[in-house]
């Protein structure tokens, strides 16, 4: 009994973990996959539809943090930022739901675990990818910035 509730936390710890982990890719993984059904639907063939997907998708991503990077007009950072959080905040919506679903709780309760894990899914998409114009920006030096200053 306890190895197995042990099991279901660990697992449960585990599939959330992954969610966090994969929230800030929601809308390339989307346009990916909706890229390559049309191209199998169409006929393009397996492979072909793969390696579209794949691509599509990393370009999207690519994009993502290049505009993120590059724009510095406040506007519209947070439009390319939303670009990104919103569909993280759905795919965090319906993870929670189904959690909550899956533990047997009330209708009021699952909508309110629902909303929440939206806002906490959409939020790390956020921060995550605000975070991509900081992670470049420490990687690489800054022409007008120097140790020595204090």
């Amino acid at each position: 009994m306890f190895a197995s509730t042990l099991f279901t936390v660990v697992g449960l710890g585990a599939l959330c973990w992954l969610v966090f982990n994969l929230a800030v890719y929601a809308l390339p993984f989307a346009v990916g996959l909706t890229t390559g059904l049309y191209l199998h639907e169409a006929g393009q063939g397996v492979l072909l539809s793969l390696i579209a997907g794949l691509f599509v998708g990393g370009f999207i991503t690519a994009l993502g943090e290049f505009a993120f990077d590059r724009i510095r007009w406040p506007p519209l950072k947070l439009a390319v930022g939303l670009i990104y959080a919103i569909p993280a905040g759905i795919a965090g919506f319906h993870a929670a739901k189904g959690l909550a679903e899956f533990g047997s709780a009330g209708a009021g309760t699952t909508t309110f675990l629902s909303w929440l894990g939206a806002l906490i899914i959409g939020g790390t998409a956020w921060a995550r990818v605000s975070g991509w114009s900081e992670v470049n920006a420490m990687s690489e030096p800054h022409p007008h910035r120097s140790f020595d200053e204090h």
